[in-house]
């Protein structure tokens, strides 16, 4: 059995991935700043937006990086207002998964972009906790997040991270994870990231929280 689920909204449960990336184009293309699709996915793909804008433009001008932050927000808020695709599987697995064992979102997103998406997909009263890019100083995603959605799950029940599983879609998120001591299962992503996870699975279809602890290589038995 497992003490809880730790998952991003963003690339496990829902499909934003290219409106992050075209948000983020689109207001760099605004400032005048010349940064393409690969550029992206190389040096942007799984952070904050903060720290993608960072990436992109660099911290010598401050103003500048925040101009993009602001636009690629806004650009991002506008479109997932206007509705988004849920992975395969997604709902389903939340569905049964909070029967189990408390579920808790851990993202890079902000509070303000998470809930509104959670509501959008009808997920958000599925949630026990949720951790954003507003909750934490610095990077995300962090170890820091996932130690606070740790402990705020905690606060319902008897947690304990070697018993919990995190379902992510970046490297950063992986690494993150693994580093508060979560088992990480890597959902969709390619197997040189992959490699990084406990275990990996190509989408959440048909996929029970069992399956999902047993390739975190989490015991099945109950603990005393």
């Amino acid at each position: 059995m497992v003490d809880g689920v730790l998952l991003d909204w963003e690339g496990v449960l829902a499909d934003t991935g290219q409106a992050r990336r075209d948000s983020m184009l689109g207001a760099l293309a605004d400032e005048g700043v010349r940064f393409d699709a690969t550029a992206y996915d190389e040096y942007c793909l799984g952070l904050s937006v903060q720290e993608a804008a960072a990436a992109a433009v660099g911290a010598a001008d401050p103003t500048l990086l925040e101009l993009v932050a602001v636009r690629a927000r806004r650009a991002f808020a506008t479109r997932v207002a206007q509705g988004f695709a849920l992975q395969p599987g997604a709902a389903r697995l939340l569905e049964l998964a909070q029967l189990r064992a408390p579920v808790a979102i851990v993202t890079e997103a902000r509070r303000s972009e998470t809930e509104s998406a959670l509501r959008l997909a009808g997920f958000l009263d599925s949630c026990a906790a949720i951790v954003t890019a507003d909750e934490v100083r610095g990077d995300a995603p962090s170890p820091a997040q996932f130690e606070l959605a740790l402990a705020q799950l905690g606060r319902r029940r008897r947690v304990r991270g070697g018993r919990v599983v995190a379902l992510v879609s970046t490297r950063a998120a992986i690494r993150a994870a693994r580093e508060a001591g979560v088992h990480t299962v890597a959902v969709g992503v390619p197997a040189h990231v992959a490699l990084d996870a406990d275990g990996a699975i190509g989408s959440l279809l048909g996929v029970a929280l069992d399956e999902l602890a047993a390739l975190a290589g989490i015991s099945s038995e109950r603990p005393a």
